[in-house]
């Protein structure tokens, strides 16, 4: 099949995780990709500009793919998330016209915000693929086919390390995201504030902007910021000895795909996470990670896998495991590949 991508961006990470990792191991299979990502990215335009006016070269650039679009016959057109933040569908609505097959990619709640707009998406598409199965449920009140594929890892990449036990140096306590999202990593500010002064701890922060000062002066914690950055991630990531995800358990927190926690056990990083949406499903409680649900239950877990080596070994092997049955991209793009043939069967 003859495929086009239209993604939000090439840095940004649903478009990373959900699209780009899965164009080579199609293109394996003979089929031809073209990914097109907004031009400025979306949700965060020119600095220049603004995301608001950023609108107008975005459409222009959509403009052009527009006509690509017409020109090539593509078999499938994927959209990833939505074409443009703001309530505009209308240029879903014209590659809908030209191409035979129409696909909707979601990952997020982006339903929350804009219900209607979701809704005219879901109806305009041969099929939604959802990142997990809250967000299926709802899709599936406006498109019964809907189908599944959980947010993935290309584990070519991600070799896995079991943990092992340094005394030269801090615990390295680890958070990656994106800065918008540092109000979640504040949630556990109180917990990592009371751990026992006598442990050495470090908390390593990977974003592209860094953390206000309230996430800097945790006074018994050295905190340490690491500009996120595409070629280094993977191998930043792997200072971490313990990976954390705290969520806070509102709607949109809900619907979020786990990515985070997913990065951290493929690489062998034994994972503490809220018990919010997708991660109770990821998670099982001492058998692949720790869920902690309150300050007690943070220091409770970040205490034991720092004491306890071995447990932090067990829980690592386990949540590879997890990943490679469930969460890889060598088993999806079978999914992703059974889903784009029975869209343009439709």
């Amino acid at each position: 099949m003859r495929i086009l991508f239209l993604t939000s961006g090439r840095e940004v990470p649903s478009s990373r995780f959900r699209v780009l990792q899965y164009v080579p191991y199609l293109e394996q299979r003979g089929h031809h990709c073209v990914v097109a990502p907004s031009k400025p990215p979306k949700y965060r335009g020119w600095p220049w500009l603004g995301n608001r006016l950023s609108e107008l070269p975005r459409a222009g650039a959509r403009t052009l793919d527009l006509l690509r679009a017409a020109w090539s016959r593509f078999d499938v057109v994927v959209v990833e998330r939505e074409l443009f933040s703001s309530g505009i569908t209308f240029f879903e609505k014209q590659f809908r016209r030209i191409a035979p097959t129409l696909v909707l990619d979601v990952d997020d709640g982006v339903f929350l915000s804009a219900p209607q707009k979701f809704q005219e998406l879901a109806t305009l598409s041969n099929t939604v693929v959802a990142g997990n199965r809250l967000i299926a449920a709802y899709s599936e009140k406006q498109n019964p086919r809907t189908v599944v594929i959980p947010t993935s890892l290309d584990l070519s990449r991600y070799e896995y390390q079991p943990p092992t036990h340094r005394v030269d140096r801090p615990i390295v306590l680890g958070w990656t995201g994106t800065a918008g999202n540092y109000p979640q990593l504040g949630l556990i500010t109180d917990a990592l504030r009371q751990l026992p002064a006598d442990r050495d701890y470090e908390l390593r922060i990977i974003a592209e902007r860094e953390p206000p000062a309230e996430l800097t002066s945790l006074d018994n914690i050295k905190v340490r910021f690491q500009p996120w950055n595409a070629e280094r991630e993977i191998e930043d990531l792997r200072a971490f000895d313990i990976g954390l995800m705290p969520l806070p358990d509102d709607e949109w927190a809900r619907y979020k795909c786990g990515l985070k926690v997913l990065q951290y056990l493929a690489l062998g990083i034994p994972a503490i996470a809220s018990p919010v949406g997708v991660n109770s499903e990821i998670l099982t409680h001492d058998q692949n990670g720790l869920l902690a649900d309150s300050t007690a239950a943070w220091i409770d877990a970040i205490e034991r896998l720092a004491d306890d080596i071995d447990l932090r070994r067990k829980l690592a092997t386990a949540g590879r495991t997890t990943v490679e049955a469930t969460y890889s991209v060598e088993k999806n793009v079978t999914l992703w590949e059974e889903v784009l043939n029975s869209a343009a069967a439709t």
